[in-house]
């Protein structure tokens, strides 16, 4: 139940925006008793929201296994999963005096029923703390008395990140409602942001089905849980927003997609939008170590909801990969995301993970009003444990074609244990004319997942 600030009594739905809307668990969370005001409170807070999210992981227990006399393999069947990632992460860009340097744990806990009549759920809590070095500033206002060093979007935050009840039919439906993961296709529209340590969830229902060669998807959306601190403005956003996605398997390696994306954000209309488009994936021989793959990727995008921006703007992206047996990748790739002289008008995503495009250094989170044109290349391959990669990017303006800057991102990952891994991660963008920002990106990263 949500109370009110005026009738501690009264339930409201969509307490935030005082809007009819479906419930949202971080109201909840938001309205606890144990928020005190002011961000010398932090830990304080952290610690009890904690506490009120473990109670209630261990209420949904209790619950079901309450029922384990009857539906035993709701109980039975359950699996838990812990899992840890450090990670430290250097940043020198230009137009700052200072170099930004962050330590950061984050600390997964779930729980996920077994399956009863085709009924299953799952309860996960998530907590980010700074170690030792806090020589960062976290974005979006969460370390107002840091803004000398960049930005190392890793805010402190203890959070319930996700919390679903699903059902699942014999004839390949699958429905859930609650918060949830959703990553569609490579994540360019719609995505997780999984490199950040605060996950992007999504509150709302969703619908899987799948039947022969077609799979369809359908969500909707009344929140976005961001991964800014969640007791700031931009770390949580109403959304009135319907995700379609369906898939057709021509032949084995080959896969046809279309989507229509309707986003509506009713806090920040600017990233409102709708977005049709059509994707297709091919691969020569898909079961060989040696093949070529490719992809073929375009897509409309208009203005929507309550956007003030008039606007339409096209996405292309086209690329190969081929594999020279096990140990060696390479590929190559064109992407345009078309923009205007005037300002406000150019194509936008904003629920992808956008780290995982245009280079690592994430100097384009924002598509410039010009536009963005990405030309790159790259080499990878793996010996044993160890993956490696090698990325060069072209930036230049999709819109008068001026020249933005060049990248290079590099990384390799060791795989140390079953369940233990390591990853170093390295960028630099040489700026063009002060167009953009240069930077240096290093990270160190350790994961560690329990096994259960």
């Amino acid at each position: 139940m949500i109370p009110t600030s005026n009738d501690k009594s009264v339930i409201r739905w969509g307490a935030k925006s005082g809007r009819d809307s479906p419930f949202s668990v971080s109201d909840l969370i938001g309205n606890s008793p144990c928020k005190p005001v002011g961000r010398g409170n932090a830990d304080i807070r952290a610690y009890c929201r904690l506490v009120l999210m473990s109670a209630g992981a261990g209420l949904l227990w209790c619950a079901h296994a309450s029922a384990a006399d009857g539906p035993g393999s709701f109980v039975s069947d359950a699996t838990w999963n812990l899992d840890f990632r450090y990670r430290t992460e250097f940043v020198e860009e230009d137009g700052f005096d200072e170099d930004a340097w962050a330590s950061t744990l984050r600390t997964r806990l779930s729980l996920q029923t077994g399956r009863y009549r085709g009924l299953q759920a799952l309860v996960e809590l998530s907590d980010v703390r700074e170690i030792g070095i806090d020589d960062f500033n976290a974005g979006a206002g969460a370390t107002p008395d840091r803004t000398e060093f960049p930005v190392v979007a890793d805010a402190q935050d203890t959070r319930l990140n996700r919390a679903w009840l699903g059902f699942s039919s014999r004839d390949a439906v699958e429905l859930r409602a609650g918060r949830q993961r959703i990553k569609l296709d490579n994540d360019r529209f719609v995505g997780n942001v999984g490199w950040r340590q605060n996950e992007q969830t999504y509150d709302g229902g969703s619908l899987q089905w799948q039947a022969d060669r077609w799979k369809l998807f359908y969500s909707y959306v009344s929140r976005v849980n961001r991964i800014f601190d969640s007791d700031l403005p931009a770390g949580e956003h109403d959304h009135d927003t319907h995700l379609l996605n369906a898939s057709f398997s021509i032949r084995d390696g080959h896969a046809l997609t279309g989507y229509l994306y309707s986003i509506e954000d009713e806090d920040q209309q600017m990233f409102s939008n709708r977005t049709v488009g059509l994707r297709y994936t091919g691969s020569t021989s898909p079961a060989a170590q040696s093949a070529v793959k490719w992809l073929a990727e375009y897509a409309r995008q208009t203005d929507a909801g309550g956007n003030a921006e008039d606007f339409d703007a096209d996405y292309l992206h086209v690329r190969a990969d081929l594999s020279l047996a096990p140990s060696i990748n390479l590929l190559a790739g064109f992407e345009r995301l078309e923009g205007s002289r005037a300002p406000g008008k150019a194509f936008r995503t904003p629920l992808a993970t956008l780290h995982a495009f245009n280079g690592w250094a994430d100097r384009f989170l924002t598509t410039p009003d010009r536009g963005l044109d990405d030309v790159y290349a790259g080499l990878g391959g793996a010996y044993g444990p160890v993956e490696w990669n090698v990325i060069w990017h072209r930036f230049d303006n999709e819109t008068g074609g001026d020249r933005l800057g060049d990248e290079v991102d590099a990384s390799v990952s060791i795989q140390l244990h079953e369940t233990t891994s390591a990853l170093f991660k390295f960028a630099h963008v040489a700026e063009n004319d002060n167009r953009i920002a240069g930077a240096t990106k290093f990270w160190v990263m350790l994961s560690v997942a329990l096994p259960h």
